[in-house]
């Protein structure tokens, strides 16, 4: 019987610590999920401290006179029931935000869906890039032809800045799959090698 006990604690502590560790995913999602860098971006050094908690207040509780049963059965019986208390509570509280996160997702991509379609009516594209990225020192009449180079491509670039929203980063993406098909065909197959070609003519 203790060994079955034993068994179910050891399967339970296991649980409890994938959900701990896949909780920075979830809780950051859409990234994408990396053991090694969830495990260290999750705190993991302070899972201890949590069963030694269930661990102290199963103690207490085991000290007290139930069903005439041994400290050791005692505890073998508590210490789970503890653990899958705090292991519901990993499993509502990171499922709900991961469904929050979907939804914010999917709320997104339809939104850029939309602003595609709708630049491609415009016949202007918006292309946005994130930081690492600039353009160089051009005087103001190199960068109104530039400017006049990429509107003939019907491109505009932006640059969204440093700080990544992994939810806009991800549903960008819906806005790149529709408009990528758009301007190859309007502009021919390797357009942003002829348009670069052009800019760079202008140095």
């Amino acid at each position: 019987m203790n060994r079955n006990l034993i068994i179910i604690n050891l399967t339970i502590i296991l649980l409890l610590a994938v959900a701990y560790i896949s909780g920075y995913y979830f809780l950051n999602y859409p990234l994408e999920f990396n053991f090694r860098y969830s495990l260290k971006e999750s705190g993991f050094e302070y899972f201890p401290a949590i069963l030694a908690v269930t661990a102290l207040i199963t103690y207490l509780v085991s000290n007290l006179s139930i069903k005439n049963l041994s400290f050791k059965a005692k505890f073998l019986r508590i210490y789970p029931i503890l653990n899958s208390i705090i292991l519901l509570f990993f499993i509502i509280s990171f499922g709900t935000e991961l469904i929050k996160k979907q939804k914010e997702l999917s709320e997104k991509e339809t939104e850029y869906g939309l602003q595609a379609q709708k630049d491609i009516q415009n016949d202007q594209v918006t292309l946005s890039y994130a930081g690492g990225f600039s353009i160089p020192s051009y005087n103001k009449s190199t960068l109104s032809k530039i400017r006049d180079i990429r509107k003939k491509y019907g491109v505009i670039y932006t640059n969204t800045g440093c700080i990544i929203d992994p939810i806009d980063l991800k549903a960008q993406k819906k806005y790149t799959e529709i408009v990528n098909p758009y301007l190859e065909k309007r502009n021919g197959k390797g357009w942003e090698d002829k348009m670069q070609k052009e800019i760079d003519g202008l140095k």
